[in-house]
């Protein structure tokens, strides 16, 4: 009983999440520059910006601040959520491809016509 109410209420933080912009953080944390993580992900600049501003809301945060040689920076929150959010995304990445097919283990027949 206490797991489903344990999952109810990550459910219910979740909900509140616009997951779309965790692979955005992801580039925008390892690019650290707005066009460049806009390039990356197939979005104009405006909409990485926007989106950078919906990610700052979401987490009360600013994320990526412009350092003094004019690059961005981030802050003590971004670069502790770095890692967090690239293995999240890793690992959520392998589940979804599954386990990689290895012969000399597999067990599963295969008929060739």
């Amino acid at each position: 009983m206490v797991f489903i109410v344990i999952m109810r209420t990550v459910h219910d933080e979740l909900a509140a999440v616009d997951l779309n912009l965790v692979p955005v953080l992801d580039v925008l944390l390892a690019e650290r520059h707005v066009t460049r993580a806009a390039a990356r992900l197939g979005l104009t600049q405006s909409a990485a910006s926007h989106a950078l501003a919906r990610l700052r809301a979401q987490l009360a945060d600013p994320l990526l601040v412009r350092g003094p040689r004019g690059g961005l920076v981030p802050t003590a929150r971004a670069e502790a959520l770095q890692p967090v959010v690239a293995q999240a995304l890793a690992d959520l990445a392998a589940a979804w491809r599954g386990g990689a097919f290895d012969p000399a283990t597999a067990r599963r027949t295969f008929h060739l016509g």
